[in-house]
């Protein structure tokens, strides 16, 4: 039987649903899921959904997203939509997300008209059945309550194939393999997968570049945050089926971390990648 209190899947894809207040504007509500500003999935996931408010006919293939400022999770965020350019095949958007008047966030969207092509892709990984593997949600849930730390529901069942990848803080290459699903049967609408997709692509991807050095999330020296995130669609993709998200980190350098994201439905097909760039510095408290 689910465990409703570990889900906020519901909830979740209301947040991402923006109101129209004007033409080609946008007004989304913001939350707390745990971090002290604006989570980026939120703001990836909202921006996406007012791009494709606008493109109605298409389906994103691309978008490119810049996190400015931080962001209040206690403010709403206006999202405005510059419509680009649309061509006999392809769209562009623009979309500015703005606080208080200020930029927090910019993103560049294209879509594509339905169209068959050539057909190759990365071959999948060695899979391990996610139904064999434990909840990381209700790890964190246990943990949670062992250690005192405060639990914030997922909006996906998150299956581990190293339970402890995400607080043991133990070296390990730069990889990683998690699987993913909404835990309810979802809308067939694809704008609710795609963005809840966006939202749960920024979930931990730059964890994986902390594996190599044995830092552990909440180490107190640690400062991250995104810089910036691009998400290509492949093929179309639905959150309630288990996704296999292949993380890997090419490379740390300059208070950086560059991390990659393949994304593969059961049968090895390729759905999505993703590229993220984040902050990963560490404060020296003795300066």
């Amino acid at each position: 039987m689910l465990d409703t209190s570990l889900y906020n899947t519901e909830e979740i894809i209301r947040l991402l649903a923006l109101e129209e207040i004007g033409t080609d504007r946008y007004l989304g509500q913001s939350h707390f899921m745990g971090s002290p500003n604006v989570f980026g999935g939120q703001a990836l996931g909202q921006a996406l959904y007012a791009a494709c408010s606008t493109v109605p006919q298409r389906r994103p293939h691309s978008m490119h997203a810049l996190f400015i400022l931080p962001g209040n999770h206690q403010l709403p965020i206006e999202y405005e939509v510059e419509r680009v350019r649309d061509g006999g095949t392809f769209s562009t958007r623009r979309v500015v997300a703005t606080q208080e008047g200020r930029r927090i966030f910019v993103m560049s969207a294209s879509f594509q008209s339905d169209e068959d092509g050539l057909s190759h892709q990365k071959a999948a990984p060695v899979m391990t059945d996610p139904e064999t593997l434990p909840s990381s949600v209700k790890l964190w849930q246990q943990r949670g309550i062992a250690t005192g730390r405060a639990f914030h529901p997922a909006p996906v069942d998150f299956r581990a194939n190293v339970a402890d990848d995400i607080f043991g803080g133990e070296r390990a290459s730069a990889v990683r393999q998690v699987w993913a699903r909404a835990p309810v049967a979802l809308p067939d609408d694809p704008l609710v997968h795609e963005s809840l997709f966006a939202y749960v692509s920024d979930y931990g991807l730059l964890w994986t570049a902390l594996q190599p050095h044995g830092i552990q999330m909440g180490d107190p020296r640690l400062q991250i945050a995104s810089l910036d995130h691009t998400i290509w669609f492949h093929r179309p993709i639905r959150m309630d089926d288990w996704l296999l998200f292949a993380m890997e980190s090419p490379n740390a350098s300059g208070g950086r971390g560059l991390c990659f994201l393949h994304v593969y439905n059961q049968y090895g097909v390729l759905l999505a990648t993703v590229a993220q760039e984040g902050l990963i510095r560490l404060r020296d408290d003795k300066k």
